[in-house]
Order: structure tokens, then sequence, then C-alpha cells
């Protein structure tokens, strides 16, 4: 008998909010290893307090440092290693002079240009939406490139183009920068209806001296790890590069999230909830995003609870009395979920909701609890009781949302690192009620690249790859008694948050 031949290895890079990940794996399954290092932000001394930087080089620095570790850490030789999928948060860019080297880079967070962002709402808003599915246009890279021209002229002077930072991770890499066209989509830089660059908005926000690099779907193999980049990350030279595209929508492939009216939910820092589509799908409100899938011909439509990964960590240092965080949140995960629904009256609006994208405006907060507190006072596991069912709630009101461009999801799948919580996975499975999909190890966008990686090397066709995803989940499904316990708790929840939101601090 012939010995089985091994199963093609991969990496996948995830520059993430507020972590980069390195991991390697297989085109399906648990990937041998993840590494997670911490990005480190700045506020320039130059700009508003609302900027955000990070430095490219030190930046770089993480990304090799997590590269090597996951190769040490996955026990395999690095020229095993068919290729390398880059993926990176959505509104994350850098800015190139003329001779090719970073001016800027900046996370998803830099809110530096909300001044210029309301000059092109006033400009060119409704041909922004129409054309990238995306704003207001704060959060796009022409009102960064637009302060920059303002407020920074002589550093303006010498800007030649932009991009994704997934899109600088694979020109690092290989020398070549391409924009992956779902990736432009999200920072206003793509046409969401082809991929195709968005330049015809560059008069519309007075920056016609912009050239923006060619697009490329995702699965391009931008080129080969040059010698340099090859000896830093840990790998073989000439290992090709692939670009995957956004974190969310290759979060997607992660899930198995692929056909039209099928839902997923990247439920980490932030909780993006996406129905896939089969035609871009606008909403006339602009209240949520038209984007573009990884996936050819297929369209996503995301409705945005705002921050939850945050939400959690502030709540459980304020409660975890010093601490270590993540024993403090299995502590209390276990305890919460020894509370019965409802928390006990408690009830959190603590910021995850419907996020109107055109009306990014600061919302009245907070936790209501029964008194006097002398009668029944909340304990700790009570409030993270009341914060998942928050972080549920919010979820299911975006579900909702999306519902009626189309009707109920057929599936729905959830990932990110809120799913390591067993009591967020129940109550979740209760409010949104039928089965529902959670990744078992919390990793989707991870594993999305890595079969995005697969997939571009002949390995095995996307669709194949997709389905098996799909067939790694754990699949919950509530009981009729407890969903409709929560779909009480969930209509009374909304009913008190429109109350809530109408006290003026």
């Amino acid at each position: 008998m012939a010995p089985r031949k091994p199963r093609p290895l991969y990496m996948a890079i995830d520059f993430g909010t507020s972590h980069i990940r390195a991991a390697v794996g297989h085109a399906t399954g648990r990937p041998l290893s993840i590494v997670r290092l911490p990005v480190r932000h700045f506020t320039p001394a130059e700009g508003p307090d609302t900027a955000l930087e990070f430095d490219p080089e030190a930046a770089w620095k993480i990304v090799c440092s997590a590269s090597k570790r996951a190769i040490n850490e996955s026990g395999v030789k690095s020229d095993q290693i068919r290729g390398i999928a880059v993926t990176s948060q959505r509104l994350g860019l850098v800015m190139y002079g003329q001779d090719g080297n970073e001016l800027y880079a900046g996370p998803n967070r830099d809110m530096r240009a909300v001044f210029q962002g309301g000059q092109i709402d006033a400009d060119a808003g409704n041909m922004l939406w129409q054309m990238t599915g995306h704003g207001p246009g704060m959060l796009t890279a022409w009102a960064r490139m637009l302060w920059l021209k303002q407020e920074r002229p002589e550093v303006f002077e010498n800007l030649r183009t932009v991009s994704g930072i997934a899109d600088w991770l694979g020109y690092r890499m290989t020398g070549v920068l391409l924009m992956e066209s779902s990736l432009a989509c999200e920072s206003g830089l793509g046409l969401v209806a082809t991929g195709a660059p968005a330049t015809g908005l560059s008069s519309y926000a007075d920056l016609d001296e912009i050239d923006l690099p060619q697009t490329c779907p995702s699965g391009t193999v931008l080129g080969k790890l040059v010698t340099p980049a090859a000896r830093r990350l840990g790998l073989a030279v000439g290992t090709p590069v692939i670009a995957a595209g956004p974190d969310s929508q290759v979060g997607l492939i992660g899930l198995g999230v692929s056909e039209p009216e099928t839902s997923g939910v990247i439920a980490g820092w932030s909780a993006a909830v996406m129905r896939v589509t089969n035609l871009p799908t606008f909403d006339s409100t602009h209240a949520m995003w038209t984007g573009k899938h990884v996936l050819p011909e297929t369209w996503t439509m995301e409705a945005n609870a705002g921050e939850m990964g945050g939400v959690y960590d502030w709540l459980v240092s304020m409660i975890g009395q010093g601490e270590e965080a993540s024993a403090a949140m299995t502590k209390y995960d276990r305890q919460a979920s020894k509370v019965e629904p409802g928390a006990n009256g408690t009830a959190a609006y603590l910021g995850p909701s419907f996020v109107h994208m055109s009306d990014l405006t600061l919302r009245t907060g907070g936790m209501l609890f029964p008194v006097p507190l002398s009668f029944e006072p909340p304990d700790r596991a009570t409030l993270v009781r009341s914060m998942f069912e928050n972080f549920a709630f919010a979820i299911r009101y975006n579900a909702d949302r999306l519902a009626m461009h189309g009707g109920p999801s057929k599936w729905f799948a959830v990932g990110g690192g809120l799913t390591k919580s067993k009591t967020f996975r129940d109550i979740l499975t209760a409010t949104i009620g039928g089965a529902t999909g959670f990744s078992r190890s919390g990793e989707t966008t991870i594993l999305g690249a890595l079969s995005i990686a697969a997939s571009a090397m002949g390995d095995s066709d996307i669709s194949t790859l997709v389905k098996r995803r799909r067939h790694e989940l754990k699949v919950d499904t509530a009981e009729s008694s407890a969903s409709s316990e929560y779909d009480d708790l969930y209509h009374a929840w909304r009913a008190r948050e429109r109350q809530v939101g109408d006290i003026e601090l």
C-alpha cells in the first residue's frame, strides 16, 4: 500500500484591530498553530486627539515575529508551506510616497477626518454610497487623504497612492501593490458592483492627484516572497503570497457562509451581521452597508451592532479586581451561566445595538436594575449575564433589520472571540431561535484565509472548501420554551432601549 500523501500546508496572516495573528494549517480543520501578538498604536503629536496611527516598521516586525513563532509552534518546516494568505481589518489604511515608502499607516479607529468626511458627504455623499456601498465620508480613505492635503500639505505633496493594510502586507512581501477588490470597497476605494478602483470619486473629493492601484479578486497570487521578507518571516524564498480580502468577508468563508439568504456574524471587537446576496442590495436610508463578498458574483448586506469585545474587556476589568483577563472571563462566564434568563431584572445598554452608518452619534447607555438595592443587589455574575443578553439582543436587532430586505435567513452562523463563551452561545441561540452554527475554535478569519490560500494554489476549489467549513461548525438548537422566553425578553429590551436613548446627559 502506497504511503499516504501529506496534506498541503498554508499560512494565514491577519492584521486585526487589536492584534496581529499568524497561523499555519490545512485547507480545513483547526490550524496547527495560531500566534496572536498585540498591535501598538499611538496618537501623533501633530494630529487631533481622535487621530491614531501605527508605525509601519514596528508593525512589520510584529508580523515577522508572529510568522516565525507560528512556524515554530506548528512543528513543520518553512518549505512545507505552499502559500501565504494576507487579510486585515477593513478600514485600516497605508499611504505611500513617490518613492513607494509609507507616509502614513492608520487603523480603522483613526477618526481624524470627521470635518473632511462632512465635506465629502455634502459634495458627493449619495454618489459615494451608490458607487462603493459605504459611507459616511469620514470612514473612507478619501477623508483621511483630504485631511492630509488640508492639514499637512508638505506631506501630501509627496503622496502618490493608498491601499488597505492587507494590500500593504502583500506589497511588503512581494514588491507588488494591488488592492484586493472587496477590501477596496470597504474604505471607499473600490466600486461595489465590479470591484474596479473608484477613480471617479477623486475629483469629487478634491484629490485628483491620487493614482489608485489596480484591484484584484480574492485568491489572486500577488507574487512570490522576496528574499529580504522571506528571511524576516522565517519562510522560504519564492513562497506564493495570496490576497485574501477584508477580515469580515474572509471570516464568512471560515463560517461556510456563501449562499444567498444565509447570514454570518463575526462577534469579536465589534459585531458585523452580514447577509449574502446574489446582487448588490442597497439600503435607501444608508443605515447598512453593501459590500463585495470574496466569492465571485456574490455580495453582502451588512448591519453592524458596534463594539462588543471592547465592552466585554471593560466590564470584566472593572469587576475583576485585578484578576488576569482570560481567567476572569472564564470564571464570570461560568457564574453567569447559573443566572436565570432576564438577569434578575437587570438590563444592559452598553453600546451594542443597531449602528446607523449615516448617523454615527453618541447615545445614552448604562445598566438598569430594580431598586432599592437592599432588596436584591445585582452581583458580578448578574452584570455579566445582562451584558451577554445585551450582545445577543443587539445581534438579533441587526438580523431583523437585514430581514426587511429579503426575509429571514435560511442559515445563521457565528464566529469570533465572543463565541468562546458558552453562556453567550446559549443566550444567542435562544434569542435567534432555530439552529445556529458556531465556530468551534472561535476563529473565522484565519480559517477562511487558509481555505482561500488552498484554493488559490489549486489544491481544491473554493466552493468545496466552503461547504467543508460549514460542516465543521457546532450546531446548537434552542428549546422552544427558551426561545419563547427570550423572544419576550428581546422585545422588552428593545422597548426600554428606545426610552434610554431619549435621555439626555
